[in-house]
């Protein structure tokens, strides 16, 4: 059996090489091509994914969502306790999907775009995290701490007072109250001055890069991209076809002297998170930011100063922003609130010099068109009667609370085996892995065991990689800190 369905894989164009398409899509488009073919007839038992991952050197995880995407299209189904077995194909088509490497095709339709086919090409580079629990994915608030009642009450007395006016069409940039409130937290928390006007709402920071990526990025443009950084910003300059040119991180950040001496031609954007670097956690110092403005401004370059977790790491000694020091309008700030209240508010901002406004109101107006009004308007009223404030520092304090009990934790159960890289603020940690240990695979395996974690070496463009685990610490209560550790420490007794 094993013999039978490898040859059929490879002959029908299957192959395992990282190649930027989806591994677990070639997979099963390779299985549907066999099926299709009757070289698998009705009844045939297809290996279990175990075993099938086994012989092809991959994970089990990949082969498993290559199963689940056959069963979804009735190509094979899954008998409980039997395994999966090929169904009746009489009445098949092969279904092409994005980032496959097969050309075989019976659809009639219009293909994708060649831009489709760029994020289909990169989508996987992305981390993501499933849906399959909260402990440990990285970048989560306390999210059992939210205030749900007053956020409720907020929304209540929204539709209490909402006018027929109201429910119409509403501002593309955002509500004006609400920019004006998003204006007078920074000048409080960040000392950010700026015309509420240069305020664009949007619904988190990879929906500020991909604005600011249709924006100003053309076919090979350059960009200058901390390495390591946000996995899905090395995803999105990609799928938009940009050039990234890496920057090493030193003690005091993102370094220039690693920028000069790359092969740049005329660099248009320099991306970097210098509040916290994601996700070494290296503060950038203040002469680096001085340093990093005044290089910009020579090259004529604009610079994306990421704040994704301000509070968290600029507590206690706050160093000015880039976009505070600067005298020109050489830097674009971006900020959320995902991070500082939940995720699922899918609510953030940006910053742009006053030019940039209607062009990005134009590209606005002619695709999301604009955040829910209903959550901008309770948000705004949440900035305005403190409750932003008075929930920010209960977050900081409860958030730095589990941290130290997540590292002692930690460090009681692995001791050496697993070095924890305990980061001073944020909301994550690196645990770094013995070297015969593969990142990727352990998260894929955490992962399927409900445990969520990102792959260290993800976050890496180009050079030696590190190899760890990204992980949250601050989403869930100590009880289930201890117990979710408990169950990593068995699982990957097998495995360090």
């Amino acid at each position: 059996m094993k013999n039978k369905l490898n040859s059929l894989l490879f002959s029908n164009g299957f192959n395992y090489q990282k190649d930027g398409h989806s591994i677990y899509v070639k997979l099963s488009n390779s299985i549907a091509k066999a099926i299709i073919e009757k070289k698998l007839v009705k009844g045939y038992k297809l290996p279990p994914t175990r075993i099938l991952a086994k012989d092809l050197n991959l994970s089990r995880s990949t082969v498993i969502k290559a199963y689940e995407i056959l069963c979804d299209e009735k190509y094979i189904s899954s008998r409980q306790g039997a395994g999966y077995f090929v169904s009746k194909t009489n009445t098949k088509k092969f279904k092409y999907r994005i980032g496959s490497n097969t050309e075989l095709s019976t659809s009639t339709l219009p293909d994708i775009s060649e831009r489709a086919h760029q994020f289909g090409k990169y989508v996987n580079a992305m981390n993501r995290g499933g849906h399959k629990g909260i402990a440990f994915r990285p970048g989560l608030p306390p999210l059992d701490i939210f205030p749900v009642r007053q956020w409720q009450g907020l929304t209540n007395n929204y539709w209490k007072d909402v006018t027929f006016s109201d429910l119409s069409y509403r501002d593309t940039l955002g509500l004006d109250s609400l920019r004006k409130n998003i204006v007078t937290y920074l000048k409080i928390y960040r000392n950010i001055q700026c015309d509420y006007k240069q305020v664009v709402i949007v619904t988190g920071s990879l929906h500020s890069l991909a604005i600011l990526g249709d924006l100003l990025l053309d076919e090979n443009d350059q960009v200058i991209v901390e390495n390591p950084t946000y996995a899905n910003a090395i995803a999105l300059f990609k799928s938009l076809r940009a050039k990234i040119v890496p920057a090493e991180i030193d003690a005091e950040g993102l370094s220039v002297k690693s920028i000069k001496s790359s092969k740049l031609k005329r660099p248009k954007l320099i991306y970097t998170t210098p509040s916290n670097q994601y996700p070494t956690g290296v503060q950038m110092s203040l002469n680096r930011r001085l340093e990093i403005l005044e290089w910009a401004r020579e090259k004529n370059a604009l610079i994306i100063e990421d704040d994704y977790d301000h509070e968290f790491s600029n507590w206690n000694k706050p160093i000015s922003s880039i976009f505070g020091l600067d005298k020109g309008n050489s830097v674009i700030y971006l900020g959320t609130f995902n991070k500082l209240l939940h995720p699922s508010i899918r609510l953030g901002y940006l910053i742009v010099p006053h030019h940039y406004v209607d062009p990005i109101k134009a590209m606005y107006e002619q695709s999301l068109r604009f955040v829910s009004p209903v959550i901008q308007k309770v948000m705004s009223d949440f900035i305005e009667k403190d409750y932003l404030s008075q929930h920010l520092r209960k977050v900081v304090r409860e958030s730095n609370e589990r941290r130290a009990f997540f590292v002692r934790y930690f460090k009681e159960l692995f001791g050496d085996k697993v070095q924890l890289h305990s980061l001073h603020s944020g909301l994550h940690l690196i645990a770094k892995l013995p070297d015969h240990v593969d990142d990727v695979e352990v998260s894929n395996f955490l992962g399927e065991n409900e445990i969520v974690s990102f792959p260290y070496s993800k976050y890496f463009i180009k050079g030696k990689k590190g190899n760890g685990l990204v992980m949250g610490f601050s989403s869930v209560s100590q009880p289930v800190i201890k117990q979710k550790l408990e169950k990593m420490a068995r699982l990957m007794s097998t495995i360090i």
